[in-house]
């Protein structure tokens, strides 16, 4: 069942293949941008370089829920996997397809990063992803159960975006003083990582919850 499940939203992900390709296309030009326009001139300090990131990860992330909620509401495949499946489960196998594409593209964006700014490398490559990862996974988390709700909704292609550009700017903020905080002050790496550990768990339960609390409703 987990194996069909996961199959379905890889297939549903892929056929938004042409919203994958600009979602490339977008993170690498807004790299170009600010190494044409600022790094030939003068090195960025790396909390500039940080902050290039994270809107990186914010815009990606829009970009990725938006297409893959699309697709699946087009297709009509959610509403029947959901009279067969738990829809907490469902809400963890797509979060974790959507939160491993995330995690693939803002990697490259790092990589590009470490090879376009000279103050980047500064902060171990590694380091950098282990704010990625909680990061992008509790946006994943958030943008999945944003978008059960804007499916319920009449006004599908207006509520997703209300819903999730407000609600993720706390993981933004929160990630970014994370880092800051550990750039600062390297032996703060552990208390700074278990700050995105927490917001994983806080909106996993809670889009987990919601599904089920949606479920009974609709059952009712």
């Amino acid at each position: 069942m987990i194996y069909s499940l996961l199959k379905k939203e890889l297939q549903l992900i892929g056929r938004g293949l042409h919203g994958i390709l600009s979602m490339f296309v977008l993170s690498f030009t807004l790299l170009f941008l600010f190494h044409f326009s600022f790094e030939k001139d003068v090195s960025l300090p790396i909390i500039s370089l940080v902050g290039i990131k994270w809107s990186i990860l914010f815009i990606t992330s829009y970009v990725l829920i938006g297409q893959s909620t699309w697709e699946e509401r087009e297709s009509g495949a959610g509403q029947i996997v959901q009279i067969f499946v738990p829809n907490w489960l469902i809400f963890l196998i797509k979060s974790m397809v959507v939160w491993i594409f995330l995690v693939f593209v803002d990697s490259l964006v790092a990589l590009g990063m470490n090879l376009m700014f000279s103050n980047f490398s500064v902060i171990p490559l590694l380091n950098h992803f282990l704010f990625i990862i909680p990061g992008s996974l509790s946006l994943a988390f958030l943008g999945v159960s944003l978008g059960s709700i804007a499916a319920s909704t009449r006004m599908k292609e207006v509520i997703l975006p209300l819903l999730l550009i407000p609600f993720s700017i706390p993981i933004f903020l929160f990630g970014l003083k994370s880092e800051f905080r550990y750039i600062s002050d390297a032996s703060s790496l552990n208390q700074s990582v278990f700050l995105m550990i927490f917001f994983c768990f806080f909106y996993g339960a809670l889009g987990a919850l919601f599904q089920e609390l949606q479920s009974e409703n609709l059952d009712g």
